[in-house]
């Protein structure tokens, strides 16, 4: 089973690490192709201005396609280790437990005082009856 686990974990790992990796290469390359494209550039004939502006409309989605990609990977990245962060799971279990524990032995505490308690009242309820009027009245 631990081998399962670590090897999910690893396979997990590996999946975000090459997804990080496409994203911010696709963030880079569409940011430089944009800032190339939109150069000013003397030379440029208003006949292309249509295509350099559908081009940098389609770098301009790309980008904003991997930040969305990327801040999804983190977000998936979050809720993978919150749900999978066993050694804080198993210290936040294992502190419960000794709360309880805890709790547990001072509510036996009461009990056994409450039981001393008692049984002493009824030693000495009984001791009074047994030596009271009424006993040899009935």
């Amino acid at each position: 089973m631990a081998h399962h686990q670590h090897q999910s974990y690893d396979s997990f790992l590996t999946n975000y690490q090459h997804r990080l990796k496409s994203d911010i290469n696709a963030i880079a390359d569409n940011f430089a192709e944009i800032f190339r494209t939109v150069r000013i550039d003397d030379k440029i004939q208003y006949s292309k201005l249509d295509e350099l502006s559908f081009e940098v409309n389609i770098r301009a989605a790309n980008f904003i396609r991997a930040c969305e990609s990327l801040l999804k990977l983190i977000w998936e990245i979050k809720q993978y280790q919150t749900i999978n962060d066993f050694p804080l799971i198993n210290e936040s279990i294992t502190k419960k437990t000794e709360t309880n524990i805890r709790k547990s032995k001072e509510i036996d505490q009461v009990l056994i005082a409450l039981r001393d308690e008692m049984t002493s009242e009824l030693y000495d309820l009984e001791d009074e009856y047994y030596n009271s009027y009424i006993k040899y009245s009935i």
